[in-house]
Formats: C-alpha cells, structure tokens, sequence
C-alpha cells in the first residue's frame, strides 16, 4: 500500500514537473517572440525613416558644390559651360538618388522577415511609400532630361509637357503652399507607425 502510494505521489510530483516546465518554456517562447518582434520593429522603423530622409535629402533645391563631381580634365576641357554644369548637376542628383536605392534596399530586407512574422499586411502600408518614391525618381528623370544639353528639342518639348501635367514634387516646399508630397509621405508614414505600435510595446 505505501509503495503504491509514493508512486501515485512521484508521478503526481513528476507530472507537476513537466506541466511547470511546459508553462516556463511557453512563457519563454512568448518573451522570445516579443523580444524578436520588437527588434524587428524598431529595425524596420529606424528603415523607413531613413528612407524617408534620403527622398527628402533628393527634394532639397540646394544643391552644393561639394555634392558636383567634377570630369576628369582631358573631358572637361572639351565641354562647354553649360555641360559642365550638367555634369555637375546630373551627379549629385544621381549621389541622392544612390543614397535613396541603398536605404530601399535595407527596407526591402526587413520587410520580407515582417512578412514571415506577421503576413502582408506592413508590405501594403510600404507601397504607399514606394509608390511615392516612383513618383520622385519620374520627376527627377524628366527634370535631368530636361536640362541636358544634349536633349534633342523635340524630345524636350516633349518632356515638358510631360511635367506640365504632373504635379510639381521636385523641389520640398519649405513655407508658403502645403507640400502635398511630403503630407502624403508623412501619412503612410503614420500608418506603419500605427501598425508597428503594438510591437513596439515590451
């Protein structure tokens, strides 16, 4: 009868072992998964506002000396002012955008491990950012065809309309009219924001 006993108490004993050591590995698991998701969401975050410095950094009107490159010599010294300017003009631009592609890039990465974790959903929000950016680099592309020298006129005409029937995004509006660029991009950054929130509580 006691042997019985004290077997009936050490699986007792033993299964509330295992059912504590099941509860312990859950609450783990869950601590594991926030801190995972947390991390995933301030990497993603601290992503989409780089990205959205680097479109601001291409909408600056400043454009700096330091920004131009400048032809090796034995081109330059067959270009006339006005390709040396282009030159100059063209490469900064293309340092901007440079900077835009490298920060898309890191957000593309992330977005595909917020996918794993949590669907599609934050990928929908995104496109909102990058159509945006879609946007930028056609106005960009127009304006550096615009004023390249060696456009032909008819070409030209043609790419003027173009950006006459457009709206004027080029240049960040700083005072003045609204900046309806930047308020689109300041709402689709609100909503990944909204949707980050949760994750980013601990």
């Amino acid at each position: 009868m006691l042997t019985e006993i004290k077997d009936i108490v050490l699986t007792c004993g033993a299964l509330v072992g295992i059912y504590v050591a099941i509860r312990g590995l859950n609450t783990w698991n869950r601590q594991l998964r926030g801190t995972s998701e947390y991390d995933l969401a301030r990497r993603v975050l601290r992503a989409v506002y780089r990205h959205r410095d680097a479109l601001k950094n291409v909408r600056n009107p400043a454009v700096w000396v330091n920004e131009q490159p400048q032809p090796p010599d034995e081109e330059a010294k067959k270009m006339n002012f006005q390709q040396l300017d282009f030159y100059g003009m063209s490469g900064a631009y293309q340092k901007r955008w440079d900077r835009v592609t490298e920060v898309r890039t890191d957000l593309q990465a992330e977005l595909i491990e917020a996918e794993v974790l949590w669907g599609k959903a934050l990928n929908v929000l995104c496109d909102s950012i990058f159509k945006l950016e879609r946007e930028l680099f056609l106005a960009l592309r127009n304006y550096i065809t615009i004023i390249n020298p060696a456009t032909e006129p008819e070409t030209k005409k043609a790419y003027i309309e173009i950006k006459r029937m457009k709206r004027d995004i080029l240049y960040e509006i700083s005072e003045g009219e609204p900046d309806e660029y930047a308020q689109d991009l300041t709402s689709a950054i609100t909503a990944i924001e909204n949707y980050l929130k949760p994750h980013l509580r601990r």
